[in-house]
Parts: C-alpha cells; structure tokens; sequence
C-alpha cells in the first residue's frame, strides 16, 4: 500500500508541476471569451438578427412569386370569366342587395301579401253574409219574456250554426 502511495505521489508532483500554467492558460482563455462576448455580442445579436429577417422576407418573396407565376399562368386564362363574375358582384351586391334592407324588404313583403289577402277575405265575407248568427233569438216571439234564461256568458257562449241544446236555454 506504501508502494502505491508513492507512485500516487510522485504522479501527483508530475503533473502538478505543469499545474500553475494550464491554470494560467484557460484563465487567459477565459478573459477574451469574457472581452469578446462584451464587445462584439451586440454585433452578433445584430448580424443574427438579420440573418433571420432575411431568412423570413426571403419565404414571403417566394410565396409572392408563386402567387404570381400562379396568376398569370393558371388563372389569367379565365380573365372574361372573372370580369364577368365580378360584374355581377358589384351589381348585385352594391346595387340591389344594399338597397334592400330590413325597412324596404318588410314593405315588399307586405305588398306582396296584400293582394292574396283581400282575395281571401271577399271569398271569406261571402260565407260569413250567408250565415245564421242569430239562431238563439229566432223563437224570441213565441216564448213569453218571463222564460227567457239568463245566459251564464262565463261558461256558455251561443253558437252561431245550432240553437243552444242546454236545459235552461
């Protein structure tokens, strides 16, 4: 065990003789990592900075180049097809569609159940004319006044087609 302490030892005296100037070489190292970054790292930042601008701005000119090429090679061919369908965008929608509004479509609408309205209530009048509303009161002559019930209007109503089947009435 003495035997390897030595060696340990003397390994140790070795190497730690050249100690004091590795030490001294990596603080050096150390000291213009520690004076590069200090100085130069707004101007790395910077450079970096742009090089990812540039980067970007190159993805969105590429994208507007294929939008372009796709424009003028795919969709160029359908030009009077397209000035056509934006014509009849701009009618439609500027000229027609804006001047119907809630106000305006709610008077069309009115107007244009009017007509079929007064056609049904001329047909319906006419049934309403031929009917027999006083039904109750056709036996009025006959029937002394002290018999005429008293009409309980809370739960019996006379009918307008039938005389009243109820007892008292």
């Amino acid at each position: 065990v003495v035997s390897t302490l030595n060696q340990s030892i003397r390994l140790l005296e070795r190497t730690a003789s050249d100690l004091p100037n590795k030490i001294t070489d990596v603080l050096k190292t150390i000291e213009a990592a520690q004076y590069l970054i200090s100085q130069n790292a707004t101007h790395v930042a910077i450079q970096e900075t742009e090089k990812y601008k540039q980067t970007i701005v190159g993805y969105f000119r590429q994208y507007i180049e294929w939008v372009r090429t796709s424009l003028t090679m795919e969709v160029a061919a359908c030009k009077p097809f397209s000035n056509i369908v934006d014509t009849v965008e701009i009618v439609a929608c500027s000229f027609l569609v804006d001047s119907l509004n809630t106000f305006w479509f709610g008077l069309g609408c009115c107007a244009l159940f009017l007509l079929p309205s007064i056609i049904l209530s001329v047909k319906l009048a006419k049934f309403y004319r031929r009917m027999d509303t006083e039904d109750v009161y056709d036996d009025i002559e006959t029937i002394p006044m002290k018999t005429i019930p008293a009409y309980d209007t809370m739960t019996r109503f006379p009918r307008a087609s039938a005389p009243p089947r109820h007892i008292d009435w």
